[in-house]
């Protein structure tokens, strides 16, 4: 799955906030909350990148390095199927292993 740059922005700085102790007074974070999505839908699309790209899953912490990061889903519907695109990534590879 090929995210784009403001995905990229965004999952980016949710993922090195994750390792703050007050990760959710931080930018990325606040932006989830205020749209109401489980931390595992995100770390889904992270994970359709990685493998996608053949990286590893740190890979995203180094993938973009805007802190202060926008939204990058218009709509609940844009978000919902790009998180339909990753999951069915992740089904498909999943399917394919030995």
């Amino acid at each position: 799955m090929r995210l784009t740059q403001t995905e990229l922005e965004y999952l980016s700085a949710w993922a090195r906030e994750e390792w703050e102790a007050d990760c959710y007074r931080r930018p990325a974070h606040r932006l989830q909350l205020g749209h109401h999505v489980p931390g595992g839908q995100l770390i889904d699309l992270i994970k359709a990148w990685t493998e996608a790209e053949s990286k590893p899953d740190q890979a995203i912490l180094e993938a973009a390095d805007n802190p202060n990061p926008a939204w990058p889903w218009r709509s609940d519907e844009e978000f919902s199927a790009r998180l339909s695109e990753a999951q069915d990534s992740a089904r498909s590879a999943a399917s394919s292993w030995p």
